[in-house]
């Protein structure tokens, strides 16, 4: 039986809390799945919000767990969300010299890129690992937007 909101419904079998956007660049929710953690930790979450090329991925994971490889990337300098460090990355190839020298957080609108980080458990539950990753047109002021409304799906603990 469902609650009609999948972030409850998924909540409910998971140790660790979850989060969900408020702003999501009015882009509609067109995925929300809970994937077995190849890493062997608990289940994970991801959901896609997407319109056209534009599109926004939340992927959700014990804290510790490693659970999906995101692909090459190029690390910036972290950012600050909500007073949290946030690691930021940029799908520039690293093994491309002149496209890992010349990567920097503006090419995200074109290549994509993405924030890891931890939110803290609430109701005594576990924290969580936060990827925010955006492509097809998607700047890095947008994910620092979106990361920054990540809010508790929970409103009461359960069990």
């Amino acid at each position: 039986m469902g609650s009609g909101d999948p972030y409850l419904d998924a909540q409910t079998g998971l140790t660790y809390s979850l989060y969900k956007p408020v702003n999501t660049l009015g882009l509609p929710q067109t995925a929300f799945k809970v994937l077995v953690c190849g890493g062997g930790g608990e289940e994970w979450v991801y959901t896609r919000f997407s319109k056209g090329k534009k599109q926004i991925e939340v992927m959700q994971t014990m804290a510790g767990s490693h659970c999906s490889d995101p692909g090459m990337s190029v690390k910036m300098p972290s950012t600050k969300v909500n007073g949290i460090s946030a690691k930021v990355f940029v799908y520039c190839d690293p093994t491309q010299k002149n496209a890992a020298k010349n990567c920097s957080t503006a090419k995200i609108s074109t290549v994509g890129g993405y924030l890891l980080f931890t939110l803290p458990g609430y109701y005594g539950m576990k924290k969580v690992e936060m990827q925010v990753q955006g492509v097809g047109g998607v700047t890095y002021a947008q994910l620092i937007a979106i990361a920054r409304s990540m809010t508790p799906a929970s409103t009461k603990a359960s069990g």
